[in-house]
């Protein structure tokens, strides 16, 4: 049987079994109300508006039922149907949702569905809420399989023509799990097989008993580095989602500057050029996420020995500032002044395609993730500085 076909239950919820208490309310208004109601939203201009976003949208009255649907809302339903199919039906049913049939009732009425994001948001909308956001996860048969529909939601009030209807519009965000998922159990198996290099290397070099083998170091140095590539592109993976968790350390100012320029000596941009620290530089003591701090040091100074040329002289440096502390560094190069108003915007790069994601990671962590700002100077005769200015405890 059909929910439409149960539209027109006892209000009160007479039809839900003994003993149930409901989560949410599962009377229902008349098949005949659903009708006028129906017809009432679809003459009104936003029907016409709605039915055009390449989002589905339904429309609810005050008992959860479905008094319009667009047609994007019914191919995420999978329903190749007109709006009446739907009517009377509350979203859980459908979306063929397998909690909706566990109590009499249907949607929202069982205790499966007091953590459901649908049932939820329909809750808080019904007790006096503006606007509702939310996510969801529900099973669902698709064809002759079992199916897990993931989406997001938006929900407002829409009162009309004396009546409150609930405006709820559904972004299919299955694609977006599915790779989430495959990018967690990527960096998790790569990380694995490259620890397992690094084991073996070392076991390697142990059995040496002391002789020195460059090329063993090499190769140990070569596996290293493609561990520290594979977690920064796993924490910026993170960071973008709003996944990443801060680790907070205390740290001194110059021994971090003096580990980064160490490390930075050895890339491959620096050969012909001079990276120092500046003499003046602050040494202190503050709190932040060393893993972040570090990543946008490295790419501060990446950055400036690509700029720079032959025989140029880069400088890093550090100072304190009105409870702030302030890393920098300056190359002689000068950033183009039609870049400069995107120079943090994403996939953005002077450098040619396939790049850009450097200063828009450092002000990703530095502004999101760490409470403090990056920015930049450059004119011909200064050069150009970057820096980043943090507060001294998150």
């Amino acid at each position: 049987m059909r929910y439409a076909d149960r539209a027109g239950y006892p209000r009160g919820g007479s039809s839900v079994n003994a003993g149930v208490v409901p989560f949410l309310p599962a009377q229902r208004t008349s098949i005949t109300k659903i009708g006028r109601q129906a017809q009432i939203f679809a003459s009104s201009p936003a029907a016409g508006v709605l039915n055009r976003l390449p989002l589905g949208v339904a429309v609810c009255n005050d008992t959860r039922q479905i008094i319009y649907s667009n047609e994007k809302f019914r191919e995420l339903a999978s329903l190749d149907c007109p709006n009446k199919d739907v009517l009377g039906q509350r979203l859980g049913e459908a979306l063929s949702c397998l909690g909706a049939n566990i109590e009499i009732g249907g949607c929202g009425t069982s205790e499966t569905c007091r953590s459901c994001g649908v049932a939820r948001s329909m809750g808080k909308l019904l007790a006096g809420a503006d606007t509702v956001q939310g996510e969801c996860s529900l099973a669902r048969h698709g064809g002759k399989r079992l199916e897990t529909l993931d989406f997001r939601l938006w929900a407002w009030g829409l009162p009309y023509n004396g009546e409150m209807f609930h405006a709820i519009i559904l972004t299919d965000t299955r694609a977006e799990k599915r790779l989430s998922l495959i990018e967690r159990i990527f960096y998790h198996d790569i990380l694995n097989i490259v620890s397992g290099m690094q084991g073996i290397c070392e076991i390697m070099r142990e059995e040496e008993e002391g002789a020195r083998n460059a090329e063993l170091d090499l190769l140990l140095f070569a596996t290293e580095r493609i561990n520290d590539l594979i977690v920064s592109q796993r924490d910026f993976t993170q960071a973008e989602h709003g996944d990443y968790e801060v680790t907070v350390s205390k740290l001194g100012t110059l021994s971090l500057l003096n580990d980064i320029v160490a490390f930075m000596r050895r890339e491959t941009s620096a050969r012909g050029k001079t990276l120092v620290v500046a003499k003046d530089s602050s040494d202190a003591f503050f709190a932040t996420d060393r893993k972040l701090l570090a990543r946008i040091l490295v790419n501060m100074q990446k950055n400036a020995l690509e700029a720079s040329g032959p025989g140029d002289t880069i400088t890093a440096g550090c100072d304190l500032d009105d409870g702030h502390v302030r890393f920098w560094v300056h190359n002689p190069g000068v950033v183009p002044e039609e870049a400069r108003a995107q120079i943090f915007r994403r996939a953005f790069s002077t450098k040619g395609t396939g790049r850009g994601l450097g200063t828009y990671g450092m002000k990703l962590f530095a502004e999101k993730y760490l409470g403090g700002e990056v920015g930049f100077a450059s004119d011909d005769d200064a050069g150009t500085t970057f820096f980043v200015r943090l507060p001294l405890e998150i």
